[in-house]
Order: C-alpha cells, then structure tokens, then sequence
C-alpha cells in the first residue's frame, strides 16, 4: 500500500505536469477578487445561513436575508461570462514593498503560474452574458441587482436554466479561409508525379487547383536516371 508521502509525491508531480490545474486556481482567485470589487465590504462570506453546530440540530435558515443572498449570488454569478475570463499580470514591484522578496523568489515550472504568484496587480477582461447588459448597467449606477426588481423566475427575460449556465457560448462564424498545408504523408508508387505549379500543391477541390498541374513524369523512386 503507498504511503501518504508517496500519494503527496505523485499528486505534486501530476499538478507540475498538469497546466489546467493552475489555470483553474488562477481563474477562481481573480473571479472572487472582480466580485469582491463589485460589492460592497463584507458583502461575500456571509455566515447566517444555518443553524445548529452537529449533524441532528443542523438547518438551513429559511429566512428574507438568506433570500437576498441567493438572489446576489445568482445575479453576480450569471451576469457575466466568467468562463471565458482573461488577464494579465503585473510585476511584483506593484505590491507591498514588504512583499517584493518573497514574491520575486517564489519559483514554479510553470510560467504563467508563476507570474499569477508573483503579480502585485492583474488587469482582468470579462465579459457580459448577452441579455445582461441593461442589469449590469444598471447595477453599476444604481447598485442594485436585477435592474432593481425581483431575482428572475421561469419565463422571464433574464432567467437562466441551469443547463444554459453550464453550456459554453456560441457564436457565429464569420468568416473563413482556405488553407493549404504541406503534409507528412510519403506515397509510395512505381512511377512519381511533376506539378507544374508554384507553391505548395493543392488536391483537385481546392478553389484555384487545375488537373493538368499535375502530370505522370515516368520516374521511379529508388532509381538512378542515367
């Protein structure tokens, strides 16, 4: 049986090798921080929810504040695309001076992970979910969620099913382009081909491709031509 030391150890090595998992790290302390930033102080970590300290007197507070905070967590939580966050860090030189050693030694063998450890400040981009936009322009003038009224039920314009919450965004494709690439692919035969073409050659469904730029040139692969 392997040892906790053992399980540490690969759990260490799988995290080192494994760029997803300081992605999500990055991500879920940068989406608390732009919410923290939202809100007012104190706002987030509430603890008047339930009641009872063991598992027989434990409940859930059913009460208006606990309502109130649902409706919050909601609101902030769909309002904006959080999934398709972006950012940047900023040195260590812009935090607390008393820091800036122990930020610049901090050492990881990923790059970005290591400017996230490092960062005094990160510029973040997120996005609004579409149909959001007239509630969180309204949130970010007057202060209050929802455009002011209630938190949304089934049927209305800004309620999101939990399946839609979880589906990634769609968009529309533009435009596109065709591409011609060169290919690893070697075919072997008992007599080669010429292309009578510049650049690199294209298959016959290509838009500009012409048959005859491809001809039978009688060549032999593996033989000397005299």
């Amino acid at each position: 049986m392997a040892s906790i030391v053992d399980v540490q150890t690969e759990t260490q090595k799988l995290r080192d090798t494994n760029p997803g998992f300081f992605r999500d790290i990055e991500q879920s302390v940068l989406r608390k921080a732009c919410i923290s930033y939202l809100l007012e102080v104190n706002t987030m970590g509430a603890n008047a929810f339930y009641t009872g300290n063991t598992v027989e007197n434990y409940a859930i507070s059913q009460t208006q504040t606990m309502e109130n905070y649902g409706s919050l967590v909601k609101f902030m939580e769909q309002a904006f695309e959080w999934e398709l966050i972006s950012y940047n860090f900023y040195a260590f030189y812009w935090a607390n001076k008393a820091e800036w050693s122990d930020l610049y030694k901090f050492e990881c063998n990923d790059p970005l992970f290591r400017s996230f450890m490092q960062a005094g400040m990160a510029r973040v981009v997120v996005t609004v979910r579409p149909g959001f936009e007239s509630a969180v322009s309204y949130y970010m003038a007057q202060g209050k969620i929802w455009g002011g009224g209630q938190m949304p039920v089934l049927g209305d314009p800004l309620y999101l099913s939990i399946t839609d919450e979880l589906v990634h965004p769609k968009y529309d494709i533009e435009s596109s382009w065709e591409t011609v690439v060169p290919t690893s692919l070697i075919g072997l035969q008992s007599s080669g081909v010429a292309i009578k073409a510049e650049g690199l050659p294209c298959a016959k469904d290509c838009l500009d491709s012409k048959e005859e730029d491809i001809t039978p040139n009688g060549e032999v692969l593996g033989t000397k031509k005299e």
